[in-house]
């Protein structure tokens, strides 16, 4: 079974495009019947109603096995005004999912996945559902002719690690959101939802333009304080043995250097449009700082000539005109780019809900833009290796240099090594904190609805630098601080972004990365 969920674009458009007064379980109704020998399926899509066949499924388990269905619906291609072009399960029809069953095979369970969209009529604009997905257990053997409606009301409603049903969460809808660093004049425009300059939509773009953007945005990418601590470090790996080659060899480093760049962060991007997934989760775990300060480490006391790290058995198939093998430089180049990870900026956003939208519409081309973000972040390191070439000609100094970019490369493997220890430390105190985060957040949505007043909501991590940043210097100004007594602040600890509370408060507010601002008030006021 392959199921594409990209929640992120999903549901910024459900906010967009919110329903009035239609009720999701009308429009789309479950139902299966069991024979003797086969279990089928059926939902049933009214008129002026329909589902998106790729994020569409039924999927039957025995003992966490998935049985292969003997025959799956097939859709038709339509054309809305929501997500383009894409094959439906169009009303008014039924459409099903027919299963192989055994008397002995016993309990089983049925998971459903959906989403879907109204039509335009002459009376009202297309509107389109959030992502429903529930899961049921069929206890026994028990062939009948009568459908058995799927309902709500009878879907497995698993608790998470603070015992709380996640259905019991207050119904809010999100006004507006933003992601990364923003400066305080940027982010009060946010809060009092004026129009930003930031570079937030590639809304009625051409696409050639949003390949620009896209690029010149992977470019300022090395500006965010993610990335900024890495410049010693990619200076130091593609320089460190500077002036022993000409213009052409430091290029040829720098490339390499950046190749692995786009590659890892393209990839990494690839991830979070087809599965819905979030920046930063492996920077958020202690074991990959850990280890990003054990290569540092080494590779700092290799520069002082402590041991010899030699990649050229790795790559004898490529003549580097440097010292520097190409193995070595584009692995850097990749963690690199995985640390860069852990920071989101309004370009990645962007670029993130455009390749969404591409893809699910049937323009899979779009799903070059995060290679795209990547390419421009690279971009800057074959220049800058070519600038060592213009450096004077090697000599005694030259070791001194290296042993600077050495020191450089060993401060930074210790930072990581002691965020390693503090992420550690802090995890403990995360997961009590939980749900403690989890109650603040009803809290404040119970609030809204009884007062109006509307939620400001603060996602951030202990290993998330634009965060710090954030709290230095723009949740410091007098002019924000003042601003947000309008909100219901609440800050939500996502240290942890593998506990399933995390992730599913993460999810259930699309967050694509740390930090991420959300403004959001109780359903209905």
């Amino acid at each position: 079974m392959k199921v594409i969920r990209n929640l992120l674009l999903c549901s910024v458009l459900c906010i967009l495009f919110h329903l009035s007064g239609t009720d999701a379980s009308d429009a789309f109704q479950w139902s299966y019947t069991m024979g003797k020998t086969e279990l089928t399926v059926t939902v049933s899509v009214k008129e002026h109603f329909h589902l998106y066949e790729n994020v569409t499924n039924a999927a039957l388990f025995f003992a966490g096995k998935e049985l292969t269905p003997l025959k799956k619906p097939a859709g038709i291609s339509y054309e809305d005004k929501i997500f383009g072009k894409n094959d439906v399960f169009r009303g008014p029809a039924t459409f099903q999912w027919v299963f192989p069953i055994k008397q002995k095979d016993f309990p089983l369970t049925l998971k459903l996945s959906w989403q879907g969209c109204s039509e335009a009529t002459k009376d009202s604009e297309p509107t389109c559902f959030f992502p429903e997905s529930r899961e049921y257990t069929l206890p026994e053997f028990a062939p009948s002719n009568t459908p058995v409606p799927l309902t709500e009301k009878e879907a497995l409603h698993t608790e998470t690690e603070t015992g709380k049903n996640p259905t019991d969460f207050p119904a809010f809808e999100i006004l507006r959101m933003e992601s990364g660093y923003m400066a305080s004049d940027m982010f009060l425009s946010f809060l009092k939802g004026e129009k930003s300059a930031m570079f937030l939509s590639f809304a009625d773009k051409s696409f050639l333009l949003i390949l620009l953007l896209t690029f010149l945005g992977g470019i300022a990418l090395n500006l965010t304080p993610c990335v900024l601590p890495m410049i010693p470090i990619n200076l130091a790996i593609i320089g460190a043995d500077a002036g022993k080659g000409h213009r052409l060899a430091g290029m040829s480093k720098g490339l390499v250097y950046g190749l692995g760049i786009a590659l890892a962060y393209g990839i990494l991007g690839l991830i979070v449009v087809l599965t819905g997934s979030s920046f930063g989760v492996i920077d958020s775990t202690w074991w990959f700082n850990a280890v990003v300060a054990i290569i540092f480490l080494l590779l700092g006391l290799s520069l002082f000539d402590v041991f010899l790290i030699d990649f050229s058995r790795y790559g004898a198939g490529f003549k580097m005109p440097s010292g520097a093998k190409i193995i070595g430089i584009f692995l850097m180049g990749v963690v690199a780019a995985v640390l860069a990870g852990a920071c989101v900026a309004p370009v990645v956003v962007a670029a993130l809900l455009q390749a969404s939208k591409m893809y699910n519409s049937g323009e899979h081309i779009g799903l070059i833009l995060p290679f795209v973000l990547g390419i421009g972040m690279g971009l800057p390191w074959p220049i800058a290796a070519a600038g060592f070439s213009v450096m004077p000609k090697p000599g005694v100094w030259m070791k001194y240099v290296k042993y600077a970019f050495g020191g450089i490369i060993m401060f930074v493997g210790l930072y990581y090594g002691y965020m390693g220890i503090t992420i550690y430390a802090s995890l403990a105190e995360s997961r009590e904190n939980v749900e403690k985060n989890m109650d603040a957040l009803t809290n404040a949505f119970r609030e809204s609805a009884d007062t109006g007043k509307p939620v400001f909501l603060d996602f951030h991590a202990e290993w998330c630098k634009n965060c710090k940043a954030m709290d230095q210097t723009t949740f410091r100004d007098t002019a924000v601080q003042n601003e947000l007594k309008q909100f219901i602040f609440v800050k939500f600890d996502a240290t942890d972004m593998t506990n399933p509370d995390v992730k599913s408060i993460l999810k259930k507010f699309d967050v694509s990365g740390l930090p991420t601002y959300v403004i959001a008030r109780a359903a209905g006021k």
